[in-house]
């Protein structure tokens, strides 16, 4: 479900400008400041291109380098999911939990996605089970690790770092973690990778420029086009953890009556941290990835709860609807898909969507016809698992632009421009889709030029990418593609 068997394409927006920005960082050797062609951005830290660039700087220059980062952090949060739920519910399953958030959909999108989102809630989680084991054990290590992560998730995610450790205070201030010179150091050690690119960032370009950080707290405390009311993750959380919605809040509540340590994390700890980022006006889909862990183990124990209640029970008849209803609900949308043409897919997206929805449905339709608990357990995390594995092979989620991808392949391969720089006139581009349209064809392009003023700057046989519809004087040059995959964008050449 993490290696995906064919070719990936970027989305625009934060995965694509990131990567354009990781490959601006090798061609121009700048490994502090982060850039848009030649402007700096001031309003975030480097951490994610840096770590995109070093990766692409070691393993080549295959999109697929881009992805190591996040694939080592992916695993690290499977890894630490698996022993958050040691550690908090003490039985011998506790790869299911591993598994669960490994097939919530929200998680495996970002699994699959260059942004620092999925090595963010890694770190948070590496804190948690930190914390958690060093008030079990007391080894110094623990508490080192449970200091660490704050300065390195705020490297990458700045202020939204607040959210997570607010939500863990009362319990490093009550099991007395707070107080030990080991999580200091560790907080201290966390701390020195942005310090030292504070330090060399005001160096080169100022205190000035380093505010714009500050300042993008204030703007995005604002209104804005991500404000959205209180109530959003009231019904966001409940679609992104999908198909484990029910579940998982069963499980929920059912952790309201364990010992401190579940009570804490498995039912304070996600109910405040929601409440948190609800009171921000900013609000997107994947801010929640922190919590997945823990919404995942409570997925466990809802199954769990579920499968051991008898019939007749309100707990039972709420199995019912999560085993018989939601799979018949996707055997009807996978029917409307493959009959009415909502969304166009390809012969490959669509053998296997169409072998996950009915292996996925077959699977949870059949836990009732069951009656060992083990097999029905079985089941209840086999049906997602191969619905998701299917819907990361097909491409959906991995080849994110596949019809620009092809568009950008012929156009370089008819025109043997592998090997020439392509320039880009970005002057007069105006629009978020000509933004997001230049960012995607850049990913594209084998060998990046200039950003040029206007086509009077080019050389003689070379190309540029520009929206502009001026004239354009024939015997000096020629439109080479304009194909409607590149609008607003055309491919020119000087002869």
């Amino acid at each position: 479900m993490l290696i995906y068997f064919g070719k990936r394409s970027l989305i625009a927006y934060d995965e694509g400008f990131y990567a354009v920005q990781a490959r601006w960082i090798i061609d121009n050797s700048n490994w502090v400041g982060a850039m848009w062609w030649d402007t700096l951005t001031t309003d975030r830290t480097i951490a994610i291109q840096f770590l995109l660039a070093l990766s692409k700087k070691i393993f080549g220059e295959s999109l697929f380098a881009l992805y190591i980062p996040i694939l080592v952090a992916s695993i690290m949060m499977i890894f630490t999911t698996y022993h958050l739920h040691k550690e908090l519910l003490r039985d011998k399953y506790p790869l299911y939990s591993s598994l669960i958030l490994a097939t919530t959909f929200l998680w495996i999108s970002y699994a699959h996605m260059a942004t620092q989102d999925i090595v963010f809630a890694s770190l948070v989680n590496i804190g948690l089970l930190s914390s958690i084991k060093a008030y079990k054990t007391s080894i110094n290590i623990y508490f080192i690790l449970s200091g660490l992560w704050i300065g390195l998730a705020f490297f990458f995610k700045t202020y939204l770092t607040f959210i997570p450790f607010v939500c863990i205070l009362p319990f490093l201030l009550k099991s007395k973690i707070f107080y030990k010179k080991y999580f200091w150091i560790g907080i201290f050690i966390g701390f020195i990778p942005f310090t030292l690119w504070s330090y060399n960032y005001i160096f080169i370009y100022g205190y000035e420029s380093y505010s714009g950080i500050f300042r993008k707290l204030v703007s995005l405390s604002k209104n804005n086009n991500f404000t959205k009311p209180f109530y959003y993750y009231s019904w966001n959380m409940i679609l992104n953890i999908f198909p484990w919605s029910i579940l998982s809040i069963v499980g929920f509540f059912k952790s309201f009556k364990g010992d401190f340590i579940r009570k804490y994390f498995l039912f304070f700890y996600p109910f405040f941290l929601i409440i948190l980022l609800s009171l921000f006006s900013t609000k997107t889909p994947y801010y929640p990835l922190q919590i997945l862990s823990l919404t995942s183990i409570n997925s466990f124990v809802g199954i769990n709860y579920i499968l051991n209640k008898k019939e007749g029970n309100i707990i039972s008849y709420l199995g019912k609807i999560n085993f018989i209803l939601i799979p018949i609900i996707f055997l009807f949308a996978l029917i409307i898909l493959n009959f009415i043409n909502i969304i166009e897919l390809d012969l490959r997206a669509q053998i296997f969507m169409n072998l996950g929805v009915i292996l996925f449905s077959l699977s949870w339709i059949s836990i009732k016809y069951f009656k060992n608990k083990k097999v029905k357990f079985l089941l209840s995390i086999l049906g997602p698992y191969i619905l998701v594995l299917m819907l990361v092979q097909s491409g959906l989620i991995t080849d994110k632009s596949k019809s620009l991808r092809i568009a950008s392949e012929e156009l370089i391969n008819s025109n043997n421009l592998s090997d020439v720089p392509i320039n880009i006139i970005y002057k007069n581009s105006t629009g978020k889709n000509s933004t997001s349209k230049i960012i995607k064809i850049m990913l594209n392009i084998p060998k990046l030029g200039k950003n040029i003023e206007n086509l009077e700057q080019l050389k003689a046989n070379s190309y540029a990418w520009t929206t502009s519809n001026k004239y354009y004087d024939k015997d000096n040059y020629y439109v080479v593609d304009q194909n409607k995959e590149f609008y607003p964008w055309k491919l020119i050449m000087k002869k």
